[in-house]
This record gives structure tokens, sequence and C-alpha cells, in this order.
């Protein structure tokens, strides 16, 4: 139900214009201005890690269809459909294709506001349904314009609710740079905790550097035949590359089990709690620790410490060579590791105590990126709620018309 002084409109009475690129074919340069194409274009903000230009020569004839100025609305028809954000405010931009300019009509449309609408949940439903495409859908400029918008009758009451959603995305991404700041601190202490150029108080003396082999036992798991389900769905965790990516650290649940069965007639092996899982296939040098005794696929080793390693300084240990490995296989140096590798690895064995010490410093850091994880996912699902209150009318603001 729409308040009584709220209205649905279609877009094409609410724009005074829409500026659209969509068929135009780039004519990229490699300096000059600016190009915004659908790729910079994100939920609220532009993107500008991939950049590209237009020549100063072919600026005016390539933006001939029109010039977004500040208070447009960029918005993208497809690949990908749905992304919005606002027009710079200040410098020089050219505009290129899967993307319209949205201009409001001032008299009858907030610009803060069309934004936020464009990117509910209402909004995006309202113009997938106008969109058309099997692989990628897409829309025509003629079908977004018939894209009803609920809205308050009253421009104060629509700028008051895009305040109280702008407040919600400051706090969003206040949050999002300290789990930025937290992470590269993270990183930083790596560095230095884990090569000795920092040291823990109270801890002196030469490291040693040894190979990996040395101490620790390792092997690579196994797959039972898919085509015996007597192998399968029984209680042993069976820890695919899939597991780790999206489990992370700690591995205590897995998406396929295995039974015993399974375990007995394959190359699968069960791994002790606490042993460390390290991909050699696809994800490779991804890694992750055995909360509870697991299996896994051949493509990950389990690598089991001696006395004289921690497992959790190991795994930190190799996550910090995640990055370098994960390069030499984009490189095409080496695609895959395989366990004679990994057994060859030089490791730096500070004291057990000394190691034990720098995980727990390392815990620390990953209990504080969590929080921040937590705290900003919890932020974007307050802000969806209230989105979807907001912009329907089943919440309304109190305005100071005589103010406003």
């Amino acid at each position: 139900m729409v308040p009584e002084d709220w209205k649905v409109e279609p877009l094409s009475k609410l724009l005074e214009k829409i500026i659209d690129y969509r068929g135009q074919s780039v004519p990229k340069a490699k300096s000059g201005i600016p190009l915004i194409t659908a790729r910079n274009v994100r939920a609220g903000f532009i993107d500008f890690s991939a950049k590209e230009y237009v020549s100063e020569e072919a600026f005016d004839a390539w933006m001939s269809r029109g010039i977004p100025s500040k208070g447009d609305i960029l918005f993208t028809t497809e690949a990908p459909l749905g992304n919005a954000c606002r027009f710079p405010e200040t410098g020089r931009y050219a505009v290129g294709q899967r993307t319209v300019s949205l201009r409001p009509n001032e008299k009858l449309l907030n610009a803060e506001y069309l934004l936020y609408f464009l990117l509910s949940e209402r909004g995006q439903r309202l113009i997938d349904l106008r969109s058309s495409g099997s692989t990628a859908k897409g829309i025509k400029s003629s079908e977004l314009k018939k894209v009803k918008i609920t809205l308050p009758s009253e421009l104060p009451e629509q700028k008051k609710i895009a305040q109280i959603l702008s407040t919600w995305d400051q706090a969003i991404t206040a949050t999002e740079r300290l789990l930025e700041n937290s992470q590269q601190r993270k990183k930083g202490l790596m560095q230095q905790l884990l090569t000795g150029k920092k040291r823990l108080p109270g801890f002196e003396g030469e490291w040693g550097k040894v190979k990996l082999a040395s101490v620790a036992e390792m092997s690579s798991g196994g797959t039972p035949k898919s085509s015996v389900n007597e192998y399968y769905n029984g209680d042993i965790p069976w820890v695919s590359i899939a597991d780790m990516t999206s489990k992370g650290k700690w591995i205590d649940c897995t998406e396929k089990n295995l039974s015993k069965l399974g375990i007995d007639n394959s190359s699968a092996r069960l791994y002790p709690a606490k042993t460390v899982l390290y991909a050699m296939y696809a994800s490779i040098g991804e890694c992750s620790i055995a909360r509870v005794p697991v299996s896994s696929s051949q493509a990950i080793l389990g690598i089991r410490p001696g006395k004289d390693l921690h497992y959790e300084f190991l795994y930190f240990y190799l996550s910090s060579l995640k990055e370098e490995i994960k390069l030499q296989g984009q490189q095409g140096t080496q695609s895959n590791l395989n366990a004679g590798m990994v057994k060859g690895f030089k490791i730096p064995l500070p004291s057990l105590q000394e190691q034990i010490g720098i995980s727990e410093v390392l815990n620390s850091a990953d209990e504080e990126i969590e929080a921040l994880e937590k705290s900003i996912f919890a932020l974007k699902q307050e802000k969806k709620a209230l989105m979807q209150q907001l912009l329907t009318g089943k919440r309304r603001v109190q305005v100071d018309m005589e103010a406003a």
C-alpha cells in the first residue's frame, strides 16, 4: 500500500533527460579524458581500477548525444544490468557503452532518492521485469522509462530519506576503511614476524631454516569412485578446494562426506585434527587447518607438523606465500604444485615457544578482521531492511517543511 501523499510514476514523467550511449563503439586512447563504462559503474560508486581514456580530439564527437553533469545518475543497461552511481561532481569524463545517464526533473525527483530506489530490491526487481535477453540480460531506454518509481510527492521527504540512507553508507564506508587498515596491518605483521625481521619480546638468537619435509609428514588425498554410493554419505568430512575457499582457516564440515568403505577403497586417507591442508591444483597456495579428522581430494596435501613445528605457525607461513605461489602459476612457470615441491619448501624455524607467540599475535589480528567483517555485514543487512521500509512508505520520516 502506498501512502496517500505518495505517488507511483514512470521514470518518463520524472526525468528531464536520458542520455543513451549503449550502442556506440568507444574510440579509446592511451591517455586523455577518463572514460566511464559499465565496468566502472558499481552499486553506488565508480571504480576506476580499470582505467580507459578518450582522446581530447575525439571527446566532442563522442559525447555529441549529451554530456552528463553533477546530479545525473549513471545506470548500466547490461553486462552488468542494474548498477547505478552518481556522476562525479568535479572533473571531465566521457561515458561509454552499456551506460545511460539519467537526469531527474529537479522539481519532481531528488537524484539521491532515485539512486537508492534503483539499487533497492524493489527497484532491481522492476528493472529485471522489463529487461530482455537469455544469456546476458539488458534493458532498452524505452523500457527503462516505463519503470515505475514509488516516491513521496514532496521533495523534502525524498531528500530526507536519501540523507538517512547516505548516513548508513558513510558508516559502511568508514568500517570498510577500518577493515582495509586491519588487513594491511596484518600483512605487515606477517612479513615481519614470519621472517624474524621483528621479534617478540623475550626472544632472541638466530633462526634456523629447514626443509618442510624434515619437520612434517605429508601426503595427498584421493577420490573414491563416484559411481559407488556406499563410498559416500558417511561421517568422514572430505575436503575439496571449494571447501577450503569457502570455509577459510578452519574446516570442520564439508559439502561431501566419505564412509569408511570409501577411505578403504581409494587413495583417500584420514588426516588427524590440526593437519594443515594445502591446495596443489586450481587455487594453488590456499591453506586451511582441519579442526576435526578429515580426508581430502588428491588436489590437497595434508601436512602433519612434527614436534618442532607448530601447526598454526605453518599455516600462517604458507599463507604468506600464497600470492607468490599464485603469481608463479599465472606466469606459467608452474601452474600446479606437487608433494615433492612442497616437501622442498624451506621454512624459517624459531623455537616452538616463539612460533606459538607469533601465531597468537596473528590470531588476534584475524579476530579483529573477522569482527569488522561481521560489522560490515550487519550494517549492510540493516541498511537493506531500512531501504525496503523507507522507499515504500512503510516507515515515514519527519520533515520540517518550513525549514525545507
